[in-house]
């Protein structure tokens, strides 16, 4: 859901990315650039922005008004199966199959750091509210939690 409720994004097997009309479902844009499945797709917390993950090992980042594509982030190794934003959108978290996260820059779209310690792929990862942890679930059965300022493993 976009952050006023208004839009729905949906990623797909068909390498697309799909805006729904939340009150309608009317399809609003498709969105092509992937070049294989798209994973996960989420709305920057202002609403400005759409960041998609995919099996092609690249996060892509959209204008959520012109629905254009505005960067691409590769570092991945292997799919990247989760993306997510922190809550005051300066940054975007991404877990891959590679068995790490990557931390971007939302504003200078930079890789920030790479978080290692899981031993299988990364299905999801997320930010606490506050934006001062990220959190990580692996198919290795354990949830990491890194400090997101200094970017070490807090627990696991």
């Amino acid at each position: 859901w976009s952050p006023q409720g208004t839009h729905i994004a949906s990623g797909s097997e068909d390498k697309t990315v799909k805006v729904w009309d939340a009150k309608t479902f009317a399809l609003v844009s498709t969105l092509k650039s992937h070049t294989y499945h798209v994973s996960s797709c989420n709305w920057s917390p202002q609403g400005t922005h759409i960041a998609s993950g995919s099996e092609d090992k690249t996060v892509k980042v959209w204008d959520a008004k012109t629905f254009r594509l505005v960067t691409t982030l590769e570092s991945h190794t292997k799919a990247v199966l989760s993306c997510s934003w922190s809550p005051q959108g300066t940054h975007i978290a991404s877990g891959s199959s590679d068995n790490t996260v990557k931390v971007w820059d939302a504003v200078t779209f930079r890789l920030v750091t790479t978080l290692e310690s899981h031993t299988k792929a990364v299905l999801s990862c997320s930010w606490s509210p506050q934006g001062t942890h990220i959190a990580s679930g692996s198919s290795d059965n354990t949830v990491k939690v890194w400090d997101a300022v200094t970017f070490r493993l807090v627990t696991t």
